[in-house]
């Protein structure tokens, strides 16, 4: 039997060896395939066992021939996804080109088969073809530079990984040189009406008044140019394991960023642009889903691929919670049977544990505290709703300072007035003649620090508050004296998660506005204001996703409960327990 599954994992094997970057863009002799397939050893790894183990000294590789794995660093805290690992993968290549140990730890994320070769193997194939080594070494070397590629702006989590990046076409790019193109013909026809008027190109451009007429021209479309290229190059399309990205930068006005989880996408439609996409490959790209609505990317090179990718991506996140359900099942299932060999046991009760009364030991109640940061608070700090912890962000200090900065002002100058008057300054006599001026000054100065703290304390009033199960928008009076506002919205009822960054002072500071969409009759949360919105944003969708996660699995446990039950009644039922 056990030479029978040999036998068909080879011959599975052998087909997604011959489709096989490494073989199919190299000379090695597809007639060798089949007997370097016959060469491996056949192994069957259960879900959440480890194919290899990071720091451990291993001179083997694997080919994946069914079933999911994932590569995992874990030296982070909490471990970090790498990659995940699909039929015709070939992992475990680093440690032998470069003798080391494993960089990571590879597990089955569902049940797997995976054909392991050893050094010798490797040796073998090198000698059959030495392009297949360099093959490799470029493969490791793309990965280092992945790994190393930064978008400002986008905080992964640590279980996720980017799969695609890409930019918009070149010819988008040329798409913007109409206005260049037009400024630049304006000198060239001054130069052609310099013929018409009898004085020659030559002369034309050596005279220094002409020049000097021409260059600016020539400067306003380079710099044209040159922002339009910037500008190009700045937005990005990212395909990650758990969603899709888009970041629209606009160079020195802002930024936005959409994204949908690969979970609520419905849809994803390519839009070609006939005789371009015949030639160019380049196409627009239309992502629909119930929550976000449609993100829409125009001259997208490769958009079919992109296209592909997406839905490729979708169906391997259903497939991944489809494997936790199964080993949420196996492991009931386990915990079920031990239950009845326990039963079929006979144990003695155990003694009642007895505590010593010295040990006793009664709660202590905590004395309150007070905190005085009244007057220096934080715009993001950790609070505690209902015994839930929570993350409390507070507008931007550039909003405190516009709002405070006349109150301020009036309090200074009339601080200064007042102070200049009482220690009788020869150059302000006429203040210190008059009592009622000072006291007029000194009811100035109370009003100026009345109204500065007013504004104060109603931008510190003003609070944003996600839980880890609700966000929270605290909207108060100044004191609380014209009452306040708290809207709560539950993370069943949000829908989609962006960011606005409107211009490019408010870049500058790192300022902008983190818009929360939910269902219902209060349809958008706006976060307004707000420092570092992309890390709002992450924070918010970070808790969002394992409020998510949290639900299914809960979900999962309830259903999986209910029918482990009625298979416990039924083995009951069928198999009574011998008393004897």
């Amino acid at each position: 039997m056990a030479d029978l599954k040999q036998a068909e994992a080879i011959q599975k094997l052998i087909p997604l060896l011959q489709n096989h970057e490494a073989f199919v863009n190299s000379k090695f002799s597809p007639e060798r395939i089949p007997e370097f397939a016959e060469r491996a050893e056949i192994q069957f790894y259960w879900q959440g066992n480890q194919t290899i183990k990071q720091g451990d000294q291993d001179d083997r590789f694997f080919v994946v021939i069914s079933g999911e794995l994932k590569a995992i660093d874990t030296n982070s805290d909490p471990p970090r996804l790498l990659s995940y690992l699909d039929p015709g993968d070939i992992f475990g290549m680093r440690a032998i080109l470069r003798n080391s140990v494993r960089a990571a730890t590879v597990e089955a994320v569902s049940d797997a088969v995976v054909a392991a070769y050893d050094r010798d193997d490797f040796n073998w194939l090198i000698s059959q073809e030495p392009k297949i080594g360099e093959y490799f070494e470029n493969v490791e070397r793309r990965f280092d530079e992945r790994a190393e590629a930064e978008f400002p702006g986008l905080q992964l989590q640590a279980d996720e990984v980017i799969v695609k990046a890409v930019k918009r076409h070149f010819l988008a790019f040329m798409a913007t040189l109409t206005w260049p193109i037009a400024i630049l013909m304006i000198p060239v026809l001054f130069l052609i009406g310099t013929e018409l008027f009898g004085i020659s190109l030559l002369s034309a451009l050596t005279d220094n008044l002409i020049l000097l007429v021409i260059a600016p021209f020539i400067i306003l479309a380079g710099l044209i140019i040159l922002y339009n290229y910037l500008d190009w190059r700045n937005d990005d399309l990212i395909i990650t394991t758990k969603r899709v990205i888009h970041m629209e930068r606009i160079l020195l006005f802002g930024e936005e960023r959409h994204e949908v989880p690969l979970t609520q996408i419905q849809n994803v439609t390519v839009k070609t642009h006939g005789l371009l996409d015949l030639f160019f490959d380049v196409d627009d790209i239309e992502i629909k889903s119930a929550a976000v609505g449609t993100i829409a990317v125009d001259n997208v090179a490769s958009a079919q691929v992109l296209s592909q990718i997406i839905l490729q991506e979708q169906q391997r996140a259903k497939n991944r919670a489809a494997a936790s359900n199964t080993a949420a099942v196996r492991q009931l299932v386990n915990e079920r049977m031990q239950k009845n060999v326990l039963a079929q046991t006979p144990t003695s009760a155990p003694a009642p544990k007895v505590v010593p009364a010295s040990t006793i030991s009664l709660p202590t109640i905590p004395l309150p505290s007070f905190k005085a940061t009244y007057f220096w608070p934080s715009t993001r700090e950790v609070t505690f709703v209902k015994d839930e912890e929570g993350i409390l962000w507070r507008k931007h200090f550039y909003i405190l300072l516009r709002n405070v900065f006349l109150p301020l002002l009036a309090l200074i100058a009339s601080l200064y007035l007042l102070l200049t008057s009482l220690v009788a300054l020869p150059f302000f006599d006429y203040l210190n003649d008059s009592w009622l001026i000072q006291l007029v000054l000194g009811l100035a100065v109370l009003g100026s620090l009345f109204w500065y703290l007013w504004e104060y304390d109603d931008w510190r009033r003003d609070v944003y508050i996600v839980t880890n199960t609700k966000i929270i928008d605290v909207e108060s009076s100044a004191f609380r004296l014209q009452g306040e506002q708290l809207r709560e919205g539950p993370f069943d009822s949000i829908q989609n998660i962006t960011y606005t960054i409107p211009n490019f002072f408010y870049k500058l500071l790192n300022l902008g506005d983190v818009i929360i969409g939910t269902a219902g009759a209060a349809k958008t949360f706006t976060f307004d204001g707000v420092f570092n919105p992309s890390s709002v944003q992450a924070e918010i969708f970070r808790r969002w996703d394992n409020y998510q996660q949290a639900k299914q699995n809960k979900q999962r446990a309830e259903t999986n409960e209910q029918i482990m039950s009625v298979l416990g009644e039924y083995h009951d039922l069928t198999h009574p327990l011998n008393p004897q």
